[in-house]
């Protein structure tokens, strides 16, 4: 049609059809309102031509109950850390079992030497915990201890696998490597 001219004749036609099919919307729409408000009585509702009491609420948050008790008001503002000793953190039984291992030592302890000595307090303090489960403890103990919290260094000898730990105080804050006058600590097993 948008090709072809329409004439006078064919536009009033057109324009009828179109009254025409709005005409008989309307009534089939008039006819379904209708049949709802019918519906809604027959259930008991009421139907949207009846006043409401109250008035009607959309979506969201209901109201809060009048007679609930009031909550004190909040600070505004970030919440406050919590400050502990030892570098701001709280050591477990077995952080401090591993320093504690260290510092009665007097020297760098390997992995395997700390492990002895975890096995003997795991038998005392926690003896449901076999040997695989202490290992795995006591590595994630020396790596957190000595990575993320700094409380142990670790020195590398080269001569053997592994790191040797101890107490942070024995080495550099800055670059990590162990004192010179603390070698002496220093002790390395051969066999």
């Amino acid at each position: 049609m948008a090709n072809k001219r329409l004439n006078a004749k064919d536009v009033d036609r057109l324009l009828a059809d179109y009254r025409s099919e709005r005409r008989r919307l309307n009534y089939q729409l008039d006819l379904v309102r209708k049949a709802i408000v019918d519906l809604k009585a027959v259930r008991g509702e009421r139907s949207s031509e009846e006043p409401e009491d109250r008035p009607k609420r959309g979506p969201g948050r209901p109201r809060k109950d009048p007679n609930a008790p009031v909550a004190p008001k909040k600070r505004a503002g970030r919440r406050k850390k919590r400050v502990v000793e030892n570098g701001g953190y709280r050591l477990s039984d077995w952080d401090n079992m591993i320093i504690a291992a260290i510092n009665k030592a007097g020297r760098l302890l390997t992995k395997e030497e700390l492990y002895k000595a975890s096995l003997t307090w795991a038998k005392k303090n926690e003896p449901e915990m076999s040997e695989e489960d202490v290992m795995a403890k006591l590595s994630r103990v020396l790596q957190k201890l000595s990575g993320k919290r700094g409380m142990l260094g670790t020195h590398r000898t080269g001569l053997m696998r592994g790191y040797h730990y101890g107490v942070k105080e024995w080495f550099f804050a800055s670059s990590g490597a162990l004192r010179k006058q603390h070698y002496d600590k220093l002790v390395i097993n051969k066999g």
